[in-house]
């Protein structure tokens, strides 16, 4: 099966990965600017958006996943961009397949093992939710707020549901698949090879997912990483300062 996938512009190819219950789709605005230079092309990861649902879930998995990917559309050496969970997935596919890609972007996420238990009481929240009783987007917001404290957090799950047929709301994600492999996605350390090619990691600068003490371990997996700090920003560096960080991918993507 292949990922399905939004394709915006002409040019040189470039692969977006979403993060953990994201889709292409929150890169919309990123497609919009940067398909007047590249082709690019908004994946949904499995388990995720309208990309094929599965009860398996590695990165060993979606990195063959990729490659099916890229063999389907007959793209040459791609470069691909990966936001937290999609960052780790970009990580593990230049390590597996090193002589794929041109270059890389991380986007403020490290391949080292991670202990935050905040998805996982996301997951149990997410589980409470029964759309038969939530008609909205905003019943949705307001519902959440129990257990997820920050606003921007519910209006992004908000924004990553649709309409069935019958009309009720659903989430554009396989919740169960994402529940079983959630600690293998988050607490393994990625690792098992070398990429030699370009590689800038770029890190909100009010984030503790990308430390500048974490730097020298991933110089060593990536040898020719180049480390940026996106000011004014959090996780969501894309979307707390967009300015910012559409000048250093451009940069980046450019030289």
């Amino acid at each position: 099966m292949i990922l399905h996938s939004k394709i915006f512009g002409k040019g040189f190819p470039v692969l977006v990965l979403h993060g953990l219950f994201g889709n292409g789709d929150n890169w919309s605005f990123f497609a919009k600017i940067f398909s007047k230079n590249f082709q690019i092309h908004l994946l949904d990861v499995r388990n995720h958006g309208n990309s094929f649902y599965s009860n398996k879930m590695d990165y060993d998995l979606i990195s063959e996943d990729i490659f099916k990917y890229i063999h389907y559309y007959k793209l040459q050496n791609p470069i691909l961009l990966g936001h937290s969970m999609g960052g780790r997935s970009v990580m593990k596919f230049s390590m597996k397949y090193p002589f794929i890609p041109r270059k890389i972007i991380i986007v403020d996420i490290s391949p080292n093992a991670y202990k935050n238990t905040e998805n996982e009481n996301i997951i149990f929240a997410l589980k409470k939710v029964n759309f038969n009783i939530i008609k909205t987007r905003r019943d949705l917001v307001s519902f959440l707020k129990t257990w997820i404290v920050h606003l921007e957090t519910r209006l992004f799950f908000s924004k990553c549901t649709y309409r069935k047929e019958n009309g009720k709301l659903s989430f554009r994600f396989f919740l169960p698949g994402i529940e079983k492999n959630y600690k293998y996605l988050i607490q393994n350390e990625i690792k098992g090879g070398v990429y030699n090619g370009p590689a800038l990691f770029l890190r909100g600068e009010y984030s503790n997912y990308l430390l500048p003490r974490e730097y020298p371990i991933i110089r060593k997996l990536f040898p020719k990483s180049e480390f940026l700090t996106i000011d004014k920003s959090n996780h969501w560096v894309h979307i707390d300062n967009p300015k910012s960080f559409y000048e250093k991918v451009d940069l980046f993507l450019k030289n």
